[in-house]
């Protein structure tokens, strides 16, 4: 497998779901591409993805040729290029992820929280730690005041679990520690956000990557959630 065609693969699928995470017009081609990725990988009829996005054909198209990451094929077809389907089990763990964060997105955000924050938060709960970490640059650089130092912890938060999934140890570790050290100055809660139960979970991962073996590889279900205040609140009053 090419490693230059995973990166590719990777810094694509990141600006798109960034791009759709930003802007609702956006989640048409996103839902489009989740269609494709379930339909296999093989050659997918261009209406049915925009059928299935609820979106125009021509628009679709467009969109997701220029991506990148997809060759047209005749009557009216589009196919992953071979260097980016060799990472199809990759293609397909991302773009669900995405969807399960557009699905979030499609909700208000909980009370007392930003839209801004809101973003991130669905970025990070559906698993794309990645995004969430570039997502929280963009906003940690226009930030100021108190919102400085949290953003920044939540950067290292979603890095932290990034690198958990990767199985890397010293930088799941190192970077769950400083998010935790961060986010404590904060109290429980702090925008809407509750933290708390963030920084238990982030110190758990910590602890993990300390004592592990080395075929350290966190399940996803293990890995830290950033939960309202409200329902943070719920969980450690029951």
């Amino acid at each position: 497998m090419s490693a230059a065609g995973y990166v590719e693969l990777k810094h694509a699928l990141s600006a798109l779901a960034l791009r759709a995470a930003r802007d609702p017009s956006e989640h048409a081609v996103a839902h489009a591409l989740s269609v494709y990725a379930r339909a296999g990988g093989g050659p997918v009829a261009i209406a049915d993805l925009a059928a299935a996005a609820g979106a125009d054909g021509d628009a679709v198209r467009d969109r997701l040729c220029r991506t990148g990451l997809f060759d047209e094929q005749p009557a009216g077809r589009l196919r992953l290029r071979p260097a980016y389907a060799a990472h199809a089990r990759y293609f397909g763990r991302q773009t669900a992820r995405l969807g399960e964060a557009l699905r979030m997105l499609d909700q208000p955000p909980p009370a007392g929280m930003s839209v801004e924050l809101w973003r991130g938060v669905a970025l990070f709960n559906a698993g794309l730690f990645f995004e969430c970490h570039e997502y929280f640059e963009d906003v940690w650089r226009g930030s100021g005041g108190d919102d400085r130092a949290f953003y920044h912890g939540l950067i290292q938060a979603a890095a932290a679990c990034y690198h958990a999934e990767k199985g890397n140890r010293h930088g799941a570790r190192v970077l769950a520690g400083k998010a935790v050290n961060k986010l404590h100055r904060y109290g429980p809660a702090f925008r809407g956000l509750g933290l708390a139960e963030l920084a238990a979970g982030l110190g758990r991962l910590e602890a993990s990557a300390e004592t592990a073996a080395p075929g350290f590889a966190p399940s996803r279900g293990d890995l830290p959630r950033m939960m309202p205040a409200a329902a943070a609140a719920g969980t450690e009053d029951g």
